[in-house]
């Protein structure tokens, strides 16, 4: 079955493909951030040879690349995600600041600050939490460990503390409340951070 377009068709495939000389410039610098953030991620380019290749590429640029860098690394911003990391683009989006002329490096950093205490706010009260819960399950069940013991029965305690934890309603709730409230903080954090750049 051949089926023919409609000219509005015809002419809107015709624009879809044909792009400005803007965009594709556009889009090559695109990819030229997401190349330089990847080189950096995977250990090949450190934090000033990053700031080096962006300041090159910024000043051959028609448009400031700069803050799209700082977003792309804003974008892989974790609440979760571990000190390594996080120190890795803290300091890359700091360096990007220092090549603007008119950067606002101390608010910046005071947002990015932040945002590091709540993760580690957030990862203490998360193993407190659950360290307080894990000792009441572990009393509760070592009272049943030795009612079995004296039937001729072994419990492996430690395996069914941790799994009893785990799989209790009172630690799934906590974990779900917690997130939430966390994470709302986070990303009200991200938020003031996109304000910045």
């Amino acid at each position: 079955m051949n089926m023919e377009l409609s000219p509005l068709a015809k002419e809107r495939l015709a624009r879809i493909g044909a792009l400005s000389e803007e965009e594709k410039e556009r889009l090559t610098q695109s990819r030229e951030l997401d190349s330089l953030l990847s080189q950096h991620f995977s250990g090949e380019l450190d934090t000033d040879g990053l700031w080096k290749r962006l300041k090159a590429l910024d000043g051959r640029s028609s448009r400031p690349l700069t803050r799209e860098l700082q977003n792309k690394l804003i974008d892989t911003l974790r609440l979760q995600m571990n000190l390594e990391d996080f120190e890795q683009r803290r300091a890359a989006i700091l360096a990007a600041e220092t090549i603007k002329s008119e950067g606002r490096y101390g608010t910046m950093e005071m947002v990015l600050n932040s945002l590091e205490a709540l993760r580690r706010e957030y990862t203490q009260v998360k193993a407190q939490a659950y360290e307080q819960l894990r000792a009441n399950v572990e009393r509760q069940l070592q009272t049943a460990a030795q009612q079995a013991k004296t039937q001729g029965m072994n419990i492996d305690l430690a395996t069914s503390v941790e799994a009893n934890v785990k799989n209790s309603t009172q630690w799934k709730d906590f974990v779900s409340q917690h997130d939430e409230s966390s994470q709302g903080m986070f990303n009200s954090y991200i938020a003031k951070l996109r304000e910045v750049i």
